[in-house]
């Protein structure tokens, strides 16, 4: 399973803006308004949430998820292992009520991280952001 095969599921849906896209990390914005249209989507692909939103995140969820930006109680992970990767969707719904942010990466099966050279991973202002609204950073 790669990333674009999954992304190319949720071609149908709208987004806002595609912030990152390489074979090992992919990142984009997308509409609130379609959640439950994602979240049936990456069920569909890798099972059901591991950490749904609303639940608080277990140190598995933390270790998994820190080098991305990490995972509080009101965002919802995603997980699964293939033969020789581990594929993890992370989405994080934005305090405007309108957006949501989408990270996926492509794990090593020994869980370490693969290096994300062809992207910038972007979290430092990702808060201010969702509060402000993209047009005024």
């Amino acid at each position: 399973m790669t990333l674009r095969e999954i992304t190319e599921r949720c071609k149908k849906l709208g987004v806002d803006e595609e912030r990152c896209k390489s074979d090992k990390y992919s990142e984009l914005v997308f509409y609130k308004k379609d959640i439950d249209e994602w979240y049936k989507i990456f069920a569909d692909v890798l099972g059901p949430a591991v950490k749904p939103a609303g639940k608080k995140p277990n140190k598995e969820h933390l270790l998994l998820t820190k080098d991305y930006g990490g995972m509080w109680v009101g965002q919802t992970l995603f997980r699964k292992e293939f033969k020789d990767v581990t594929v993890i969707a992370m989405i994080w719904p934005w305090e405007d009520g309108v957006h949501a942010t989408l990270k996926m990466a492509l794990l090593e099966t020994e869980k370490s991280e693969v290096k994300l050279s062809a992207c910038r991973v972007r979290f430092p202002f990702a808060g201010l952001r969702a509060r402000l609204g993209k047009g005024l950073l």
